[in-house]
C-alpha cells in the first residue's frame, strides 16, 4: 500500500500517479511518499523516478533492524526502529526508513506503524507541514517515532499498575504466570531501551550542519532538541524498568505475607494442641499411681486441656494476632 500526499502551503491533497512527479513540484511544495510493504515492481518504479543508488535499493529490504544514516550526496537515508503494538501485544519493532532530499520524503516499511499513520491523519489537516523542508519533515518524522516509544512505555506502566493493584489485593491467581508475565514486560522494556540508545549516533550524525549539503543552521538545532528528547526518552525506558524491578518486589512481598499468614495459622495450631500434647505425655508414663484407678478423672483432664486452649486462643485475640 503506498499514500503520496503534496503539501503546498496550507494545502495538502494526495496525489494518485504513480511513480508520483518529483521533477516538477513547486518551490514551496513537498512531497511525502508512504510505502507499506512495497512490492517488487512499485519499488523499482519509484527507485527510477527518484534516482536512487543501488545500494540504497539493497538497504531498504535487506530486512536487517538497526538505525542508519547514508549521506547519498541528492539525498540522505535515515532508517528508524518503531515500536508497534496490535491488540494488546508485545510492542515489536519495525523497520522505517527515510529517504530525505529538499522536496520530497519518503517512508519505507514492513507492516503497519501506529505512529506513522496517525502523523498522515494530522498532516493532512494541512497547516504548517506545507511550508517544512524534507529534513524538517524528517524531524517531525523522528519525533512521532519517540512518541510511540513514549507510548509503549505508558503501557507497561499501565500493565504495571494493574498487576501491582491485583498483587497488593491478593488477586493473582497463579503467581508463577504472574511471575512469567512480568519477566516478558522486562524483556520488553530491555528491548525497546536498546532500540532507542541505538539511535543516538545517528541523532548526532543529523546535528552536523555539513550533512548532504541540505542543512542550514536551524536544522542543526532542530536536530539537536531531538537528540535532547530522546534522552528524555532514554530517562523514561529506564523508569518503566526500575517499574518492572518495583512490581517484583510487591509480587514477592504479597508472597511472603501470604507465606507469614500461614505461618501463624500453623504457630497457633501448634499453641493450642501443645498443652494437651504435654498432659498427655505426662499422664501416659508407664507409671502405675492411683490416679489412673478413677475412671472420672478422665474428663478433668480433658477438660483441663480444652481449658488452657481456650485460653492460649482468648490471648492470642487479645493481642490481636488473629
Amino acid at each position: 500500500m503506498e499514500t503520496a500526499l503534496l503539501f503546498a502551503g496550507d494545502e495538502v491533497e494526495e496525489i494518485e500517479q504513480w511513480p508520483p512527479d518529483v521533477e516538477n513540484l513547486g518551490r514551496s511544495s513537498i512531497l511525502w511518499i508512504d510505502l507499506d510493504r512495497p512490492d517488487e515492481r512499485r519499488a523499482e518504479e519509484l527507485s527510477s523516478e527518484l534516482r536512487l543508488l543501488p545500494e540504497t535499493q539493497e538497504r531498504l529490504f535487506d530486512g536487517l533492524k538497526r538505525p542508519f544514516l547514508g549521506d547519498c550526496d541528492a539525498y540522505v537515508h535515515v532508517t528508524a526502529l518503531a515500536p508497534s503494538r496490535a491488540d494488546g501485544r508485545r510492542a515489536e519493532l519495525v523497520k522505517v526508513d527515510c529517504l530525505v532530499a529538499s522536496k520530497w520524503v519518503v517512508t519505507v516499511h514492513e507492516g503497519p506503524v501506529g505512529v506513522l499513520d496517525e502523523f498522515r491523519e494530522r498532516a493532512s489537516d494541512g497547516g504548517e507541514t506545507g511550508k517544512l523542508d524534507g529534513l524538517e519533515l524528517l524531524a517531525n518524522i523522528l519525533e512521532w517515532v519517540l512518541k510511540s516509544y513514549l507510548e509503549s512505555f505508558e503501557d507497561v506502566e499501565l500493565a504495571l499498575e494493574e498487576f501491582d493493584t491485583r498483587a497488593m489485593e491478593g488477586d493473582l491467581d497463579d503467581p508463577n504466570a504472574e511471575l512469567g508475565r512480568l519477566v516478558g514486560l522486562r524483556h520488553e522494556v530491555g528491548a525497546l531501551r536498546r532500540a532507542l540508545t541505538s539511535h543516538r549516533s545517528i541523532m548526532l550524525a543529523l546535528t552536523r550542519p555539513e550533512l548532504a549539503n541540505l542543512e542550514r543552521d536551524s536544522h542543526a538545532e532542530r536536530f539537536e532538541s531531538l537528540r535532547e528528547r530522546l534522552e528524555e526518552v532514554i530517562q523514561a525506558a529506564r523508569d518503566s524498568r526500575d517499574s518492572v524491578v518495583g512490581s517484583f518486589d510487591v509480587i514477592i512481598a504479597r508472597s511472603e505475607q501470604r507465606t507469614n499468614e500461614i505461618m501463624k495459622v500453623l504457630t497457633l495450631v501448634s499453641a493450642l494442641l501443645l498443652p494437651g500434647a504435654l498432659v498427655a505425655g505426662v499422664l501416659g508414663m508407664n507409671f502405675k499411681i492411683g490416679l489412673f484407678t478413677h475412671p472420672e478423672y478422665f474428663w478433668v483432664v480433658l477438660g483441663a486441656i480444652f481449658a488452657v486452649a481456650a485460653a492460649t486462643l482468648g490471648a492470642a485475640r487479645m493481642r490481636h494476632w488473629i
